[in-house]
């Protein structure tokens, strides 16, 4: 499986975590936490994109 393969199923991983801590209690404080790790997951993807790009 490929780098970019791997990224995108932690990104729907951690989205799916988020969307479920989310229905459970939307003020709980992990939510920020799962937040930021997603961003800095889309954030990484978005970089292979563009590295793939300059290539």
């Amino acid at each position: 499986m490929s780098y970019t393969n791997d990224l995108k199923e932690q990104i729907e991983f951690t989205r799916q975590k988020m969307y479920q801590t989310y229905k459970k209690n939307p003020d709980d404080t992990e939510l920020l936490i799962i937040s930021q790790s997603l961003d800095k997951l889309l954030n990484e993807l978005e970089g292979t994109y563009r590295g793939n790009l300059k290539k």
